[in-house]
């Protein structure tokens, strides 16, 4: 009868361990499916995003140069404002204006005129 009981403990062990063994290959399984999917999504990700950022086109950009009359109340920061190209920064003008008429400050007075650098897309 012990012996019995014996072979019974060992069948029902060993199935014990058998289920937790498939148990942790199961587990290891859906880790590796899971990680394996996250690394393709984020690599496919990475090469559509490179391939819109390189989609766009080198726009051919032209820049000649305005002469604007200061008229009374007028600021270089307006007029900077007004004569930028679509998307480009208000204090980058700034500073070009400032640099071509070889400005040390931002004061312009009305009747005074400035050279003013216009970007246009060609």
């Amino acid at each position: 009868m012990e012996v019995q009981n014996e072979i019974m403990f060992a069948r029902n062990g060993g199935e014990v361990m058998e289920r937790r063994t498939q148990r942790r290959i199961v587990r290891k399984s859906r880790k590796f499916r899971k990680n394996t999917f996250v690394l393709l999504t984020m690599a496919l990700i990475l090469c559509l995003g490179t391939l819109a950022m390189g989609g766009e086109e080198d726009v051919q950009t032209k820049t000649y140069y305005e002469c604007v009359q200061v008229q009374k109340g007028d600021s270089i920061w307006e007029i900077a404002e007004e004569y930028k190209m679509d998307g480009a920064n208000t204090e980058q003008m700034v500073d070009e204006i400032m640099a071509v008429n070889g400005m040390k400050n931002t004061n312009i007075r009305a009747g005074e005129s400035i050279i003013v650098p216009v970007t246009k897309a060609a």
